[in-house]
């Protein structure tokens, strides 16, 4: 039997996106995230082939070349080890494409694990630092998950883990509508406005540490909400969707144009997804729980 190998990649939220102020000498403002997981997940089945990445999927949104986090994982790996490999990686979607969830990056840091156990490969910390400069924010914190503050520079990134037993029931809501590029958001920033989330961002902390869920739903907070909303008026509407289904807390989720409620019980998160799930405008809705 050819040895198969099976890796689970959890989709990421970002409870807080804080930008700061200041450039950094490349242009680029500080932002500080505080992450966490979703339970819904994407699974990647890998098996050895004689030469080259073949990567089969179930969805046909998603790229199988080199656009591929998954493929170009593979091809950082075999060019720092020097060696001609092969693999046939199967995914099978479930985290929503192109949504803010950061689902390709979560398969790339997947892909890492599932490869080198099939190849037999060792990275070091120094590797995977090196990948993630290329592959992005969402790709280095998915390597090491869980709850998490993440700091970022433009491509240099620190992360520090956080204990917390706080865990909520979580309402996806998908719109139809594609979320823009981080490019764009940038772009559309009001640069007036940064920095005046901190104390928001430092009471969302201090509530995940002190396992506070009153303080967790009044200071859940995204410094790209402002822009992005205002250009995509469907992120407001599916916060009053939400809000009218009696979430306790809300937010965009990361670049959008996905919203997220949170709530107590598996009861009402089911209540609230059943009436969202008979709105059109809304690709997709779903009930997650949050893994911290």
């Amino acid at each position: 039997m050819p040895k198969t190998i099976v890796k689970k990649a959890f989709a990421k939220l970002d409870l807080g996106i804080h930008i700061e102020p200041g450039k950094s000498k490349d242009g680029f403002f500080p932002v500080s995230y505080l992450d966490c997981q979703l339970d819904i997940c994407d699974e990647l089945i890998f098996e050895k082939a004689n030469d080259g990445i073949e990567i089969i999927c179930d969805d046909p949104q998603v790229p199988t070349d080199g656009e591929n986090f998954i493929h170009q994982v593979a091809q950082l790996l075999m060019d720092m080890s020097g060696k001609k490999l092969g693999a046939k990686i199967t995914l099978k979607k479930q985290i929503p494409v192109k949504a803010g969830f950061g689902g390709g990056s979560s398969d790339g840091a997947a892909a890492v694990l599932g490869l080198c156990e099939l190849w037999g490969i060792k990275v070091s910390e120094n590797d995977l630092l090196e990948f993630s400069k290329k592959l992005g924010k969402d790709f280095y914190y998915s390597l090491y998950g869980g709850l998490s503050e993440l700091s970022s520079v433009g491509r240099i990134y620190k992360i520090k883990p956080i204990k917390s037993n706080l865990s909520f029931w979580a309402v996806v809501v998908v719109p139809l509508d594609e979320k823009p590029s981080t490019g764009w958001i940038y772009e559309n920033l009001d640069t007036k406005k940064i920095g005046y989330n901190f104390d928001k961002f430092k009471k969302l902390k201090r509530a995940l540490v002190e396992k506070d869920k009153r303080g967790f739903m009044e200071n859940l907070v995204n410094d790209f909400e402002d822009s992005v909303s205002s250009h995509f008026p469907v992120v407001l509407e599916a916060k009053g969707d939400l809000a009218d289904a009696g979430v306790s807390g809300k937010l965009m989720a990361g670049a959008g144009l996905s919203v997220v409620g949170f709530f107590d019980s598996q009861k009402e998160a089911e209540a609230a997804s059943n009436s969202l799930r008979k709105n059109s405008k809304y690709r997709k809705v779903f009930i997650s729980r949050t893994i911290l």
